[in-house]
């Protein structure tokens, strides 16, 4: 991970929680550095926000990291199309990841509300076939992916369980050839509380000035984030990783609402080990779904900070966790910083849109780090990242 991340990673928090578009369709408006509106550089906040005015050492303030954000499940058929590119096309059996048989699946009520938060299986048999079950969103739609880890799809219809509040249904099942379905649900919807949100982070050396940030800023933060999302009962936790043979790979500080056990446990962290290329990210994930992620939240976001990719001995790992989270209803939003090639792009977005997340990535706008890759992406809005995440944390939670 470069230099200067973390100081913009949490304080998209303090910016607070405005209402978002939630368009199924690309959010993307071309990218420029005077492109408006919100989280736009143009936008409110784009001269650095509200944040703390804390400047360790004379180092940058916040607000000044760039990023884009590229929503595969929104841009589709761009993805299919990325997939066939000469660099991407062996990356599939690499990873052994194959997400071109998607369903998307919405559920409400009789009066045509959504059902958010309802646990969904397909498929007679859920095996480690692929992503065969996930809880529905805010809009009670659900993204599966049946042969996520086998390269060749199925034509047999899908049967569908559904568990909400205690209950069992088994709405119709689901042509094969019926990718996206609507199925009503005799229920009544229920609005949940709690917002749980973890942030997951390299630790090895190259983290240095990013922690230092994250030590200073975080109580600000945190005050911040729960003054701005007045509905909800915010739970924050967080997980620091390296890799086999370092002092540690894995440590945690499980959810809590309680700012002083929050910081006291970022505070005794710091920067070492690593060294090769690829790091703990299995560790690291599979510590993190371990947590005691709350079943009644209204969303839970894992943000994945990191700039290497899982080894290659973790392929079958990384696809059980994929199914973990995608089945807790875990949303995996990856942030990708300077360091990253094209096979760590492609297992993060793969892992993002298996799990109803979101592919985020540090850009060269500002300046600031090494060159950063060039995301196979198409227009996309850059945004300072403080705006950026304050607005995914916003889609992502509002009732």
């Amino acid at each position: 991970m470069k230099k200067l991340l973390l100081s913009f990673l949490l304080l998209p928090l303090l910016q607070g929680c405005a209402d978002a578009d939630d368009s199924s369709e690309s959010p993307s408006s071309g990218y420029s550095l005077t492109d408006a509106g919100p989280g736009g550089l143009g936008g409110p906040g784009g001269s650095g926000g509200s944040g703390s005015s804390n400047n360790p050492g004379g180092s940058s303030q916040a607000g000044v990291i760039t990023a884009g954000e590229w929503n595969d499940l929104r841009n589709w058929g761009f993805w299919l199309d990325v997939l066939k590119r000469p660099a991407w096309t062996e990356l599939p059996a690499q990873w052994q990841l194959y997400s071109a048989e998607r369903y998307t699946l919405t559920f409400t009520d009789a009066a045509g509300q959504p059902l958010a938060g309802a646990r969904v299986t397909v498929g007679p048999n859920p095996a480690a076939t692929g992503v065969t079950a996930g809880v529905t969103d805010r809009l009670g739609r659900v993204e599966l992916f049946p042969t996520l880890f086998q390269p060749v799809g199925s034509s047999a219809a899908l049967p569908i369980q559904v568990s909400y509040q205690g209950r069992t249904f088994t709405p119709a099942p689901v042509p094969a050839t019926e990718r996206q379905a609507t199925r009503v649900v005799a229920a009544t919807p229920t609005v949940a509380t709690p917002v749980d949100i973890m942030f997951v982070v390299d630790a090895t050396g190259s983290m240095g000035d990013e922690i230092n940030y994250l030590k200073t800023e975080l109580r600000d933060v945190v005050t911040r984030a729960e003054a701005q999302v007045p509905a909800a009962d915010l739970r924050l936790a967080s997980v620091f990783y390296r890799d086999k043979g370092d002092e540690y790979v894995t440590r945690a500080l499980p959810f809590t609402q309680n700012v002083n056990q929050l910081l006291t446990f970022v505070q005794a962290q710091g920067p070492g080990g690593g060294g090769d290329f690829p790091e703990a990210v299995d560790e690291a994930l599979s510590v993190a779904l371990q947590q005691k992620w709350s079943t009644e939240a209204r969303c839970r976001l894992l943000f994945l900070v990191l700039d290497a990719p899982p080894h290659d001995e973790a392929r079958t790992r990384i696809q059980e966790l994929t199914r973990a989270a995608a089945r807790q209803g875990i949303r995996l939003i990856p942030i990708t910083a300077s360091g990253i090639d094209t096979s760590t792009e492609f297992v993060m977005r793969t892992l993002a849109l298996s799990t109803g997340g979101t592919y985020v990535f540090i850009t060269n706008h500002s300046g600031i780090g090494n060159t950063h890759l060039e995301a196979s992406v198409g227009d996309y809005q850059v945004e300072y990242l403080n705006n950026l995440l304050v607005r995914l944390i916003t889609e992502y939670s509002k009732s």
